[in-house]
């Protein structure tokens, strides 16, 4: 788990404390049901060379995501999942997909909500709802069109 912000300058604002203190229970809860307690960094850089096959998922800003997809590409992850919009512009999006094609790598990019506060509640009152589906849609503001 690479989290600048509450592992950093953001540890006593809102949602720091809460974030350490669940990133503390994985690390010291020996019963834990994980194959092996993640690893919480500020940084890709800090991660250790793999010793398996290494995949990342990105749910940054925007802006920084051409700079996440290089450090994740080049700590020797072999698939990325991209939250979209994936970059600021189209040509970035094309120096992405180049890069990580050269270097063989899969990219996906897909929508990663699902652990934002809205979906949880909407997932813990659905679970008290026999039969009930939760479906979420996203609109764009983009016309479906070249142009766009």
């Amino acid at each position: 788990v690479i989290e600048p912000w509450f592992l950093g300058p953001g540890a006593e604002g809102p949602g720091g404390p809460e974030f350490n203190d669940w990133a503390s229970s994985l690390s010291s809860d020996a019963s834990s049901s994980y194959v092996s307690t993640p690893a919480f960094l500020t940084s890709v850089a800090e991660l250790p060379s793999p010793s398996q096959p290494r995949v990342a998922l990105i749910s940054g800003r925007t802006a920084d995501n051409p700079r996440l997809l290089k450090e994740c590409i080049d700590a020797g992850c072999k698939c990325i999942y991209l939250e979209k919009p994936g970059a600021p512009t189209v040509k970035e999006l094309e120096e992405m997909r180049d890069v990580a094609a050269e270097k063989g790598v899969e990219v996906l990019m897909g929508y990663n909500k699902n652990v934002c506060k809205y979906v949880r509640k909407t997932r813990e009152f659905a679970a008290t709802v026999p039969g009930s589906h939760v479906t979420f849609v996203s609109n764009n503001a983009y016309e479906n069109t070249p142009e766009s």
